[in-house]
């Protein structure tokens, strides 16, 4: 997984996927991305749902990476 791909998959799902901006899994990956960055107070609700999900933010990270593939392979692979 690169960065650069990240970036370049929520392009397309902002250009082709409807409200993709209000999806939960885009705001799941928000509230995993400020694990990663250690934003999240130790007792918000947020960094428990997480916690209860996934081991470890690289586990969130990956499964987030994962699902953000399927949104977009549709997009991205036209016959």
């Amino acid at each position: 997984m690169k960065y650069t791909d990240l970036l370049w998959m929520l392009d397309v799902l902002y250009r082709f996927y409807p409200r993709y901006h209000t999806h939960d899994l885009i705001l799941l990956a928000e509230d995993i991305w400020k694990w990663v960055n250690n934003e999240l107070p130790e007792d918000s609700a947020a960094l428990v749902y997480l916690k209860t999900l996934f081991t470890s933010p690289t586990e969130a990270i990956q499964w987030v990476w994962d699902e953000i593939e399927l949104l977009t392979g549709a997009y991205r692979f036209h016959n």
